[in-house]
């Protein structure tokens, strides 16, 4: 049953055909047969289990007409040769087996309709061979954006049933045992749609209703993985979409920025592709914002003891690059209040994955327990990210920052007008500080999508245009969940060079200072 919800939710993570998606899942042939490879011994097991209602039924009998009961029937063999699944369009999936032999053992009474009222009982076997079953299902949403499957129709056919009679006057019966195999097999074929129709229609969306499609990212976000359409399918795989969408828990608002196009399909060996889309990644810095988490007060509590250039928070220590600070206000302890005006925006592209984040800092004094704005400064931070993904308890993206560049303008000033091109090569000096404060907050993971029992087996990253695209496998383990163990696949290698945006909206700034002197001065 695992399995099969696997497969429906690859089949769904898919209401407006327009709308379009922030996430995406393309299923293979080679993951579809997988599933089913999966699936069949699951089956087996399911129908040798299967409870199997009495069938009584009036015939004719050399003895005239009789009313047979068969009653007690336990499954004592299956055998399944030949299954297929194929897609169809626009959302059906055709389950088919073909050639199946089913063996039954069961309890038998009959009672002669007519005077003399002849009774017996004994035991039976019942047979049947080249059994085939089509089962067509209809892959839909809710208006909730959940997924929810329908039985659309069932054919069940048996092509011989073999009877053998034990007990009573078995020697007589099995003499007429084919005119009982055709009521047998009447009543073997109207019991076994209805209970895979009633399995489809509530018990499977029953469990697909426990299905969570709302992740927490943390105590401020969580990622939605709603499906906005059906399923469709190419000659080549199928897809799914979901919104793929990362909101601020307080005051979820739809994210501005645009959505990318994607291809119908992608060449991939592996079983199951993922699509990351630019537009999932920029709600995350969307829904940041608008929770307030991009805003912090620095002090020096931030800042380590053992930072290579000896880094503090105080005016002293910037008398070399910022004078009139230190003028105004000598040997006090700053603040600085950082402030994103915008939410941090990602760009994809075959070259990597960049960012911007842009924003105010504001520098504040203690004065008599008091925090004195200074002056304020226009940031920009151009950001390289490494996106690495992690196996485990549960399967995570994280995002990590490779590099920084942070450019500064001053826009106001309490302590009159000032060059911060002495500043600015500071800030130049003080990039891997700046990339470990930054990481420091990006410890937690963006959740994918997971099943229990199911695992994710290996990835290879792919970027282009307005996403990435991760391929990977998955295996199937009945009696563990997922590993606790973590395995971790990483986008690129430490000495990947990220191509930055343009900084034309910019002052330029001059060639930083040499190190010996900046070291000179923190001397």
């Amino acid at each position: 049953m695992r399995l099969m919800l696997l497969t429906l939710y690859l089949l769904h993570i898919g209401l407006s055909l327009d709308e379009k998606p922030g996430f995406r899942v393309q299923v293979s042939q080679k993951g579809i047969d997988y599933v089913r490879d999966v699936l069949l011994p699951l089956a087996t097991d399911a129908i040798k289990t299967a409870q199997i209602s009495d069938t009584e039924n009036r015939v004719d009998s050399p003895i005239g007409h009789i009313t047979f009961r068969v009653y007690n029937a336990k499954v004592t063999e299956v055998d399944i040769s030949q299954t297929s699944v194929k897609l169809g369009s626009p959302s059906d999936v055709v389950a088919t087996i073909q050639n199946a032999v089913l063996a039954v053992n069961a309890d038998w009474h009959y009672r002669k309709d007519h005077w003399p009222n002849l009774s017996d009982h004994g035991r039976v076997e019942i047979q049947a061979s080249e059994i085939s079953i089509n089962l067509d299902l209809r892959i839909g949403t809710t208006n909730k954006g959940e997924p929810h499957v329908t039985s659309e129709s069932c054919t069940f056919d048996v092509g011989n049933v073999d009877v053998t009679f034990h007990g009573g006057w078995s020697w007589l019966y099995n003499l007429f045992s084919e005119t009982l195999s055709d009521s047998l097999k009447e009543g073997i074929q109207g019991q076994v749609c209805p209970l895979i129709t009633d399995e489809v229609n509530n018990d499977l969306n029953s469990i697909l209703d426990t299905l969570e499609l709302q992740s927490d990212i943390d105590e401020n976000c969580y990622i939605d993985y709603s499906l906005i359409q059906p399923p469709f399918v190419t000659k080549e795989a199928l897809f799914v979409n979901g919104k793929g969408e990362i909101f601020d828990k307080s005051d979820p608002k739809e994210c501005p920025s645009p959505k990318q196009d994607m291809p119908e399909t992608v060449d991939s060996e592996r079983m199951v592709t993922l699509w990351i889309t630019e537009y999932m990644l920029n709600t995350a810095g969307y829904a940041y914002q608008t929770a307030g988490f991009l805003q912090y007060n620095l002090t020096s509590d931030d800042i380590p003891s053992d930072n290579p250039i000896k880094f503090k928070l105080t005016t002293d220590f910037f008398k070399f690059f910022v004078p009139d600070l230190h003028k105004a206000y000598p040997e006090k302890n700053l603040t600085l209040w950082i402030y994103a005006t915008k939410p941090v925006l990602f760009n994809v592209n075959k070259a990597g994955v960049s960012g911007r984040a842009e924003g105010t800092i504001t520098w504040l004094v203690h004065v008599n327990d008091t925090l004195v704005p200074a002056f304020t400064l226009d940031a920009q931070l151009d950001l390289c990210v490494n996106l690495s993904v992690q196996l485990g308890g549960k399967s995570e993206i994280y995002l990590d920052l490779i590099t920084v560049e942070p450019y500064i303008q001053l826009r106001s000033s309490n302590i009159g007008n000032f060059s911060i091109s002495t500043l600015q090569t500071f800030l130049k000096f003080s990039r891997g500080i700046i990339k470990d404060f930054a990481n420091s907050n990006l410890k937690h993971g963006i959740p994918l999508p997971a099943i229990d029992h199911v695992n994710f087996s290996g990835f290879d990253f792919q970027l282009d245009d307005g996403y990435i695209r991760i391929h990977s496998d998955i295996e199937y383990d009945p009696d563990d969940k997922v590993s606790a163990e973590r395995e971790h696949h990483t986008l690129f290698e430490d000495g990947f060079k990220c191509e930055m945006k343009n900084k034309e909206s910019w002052k330029e700034i001059d060639d930083m200072i040499g190190s010996d002197f900046l070291k000179e001065m923190l001397a």
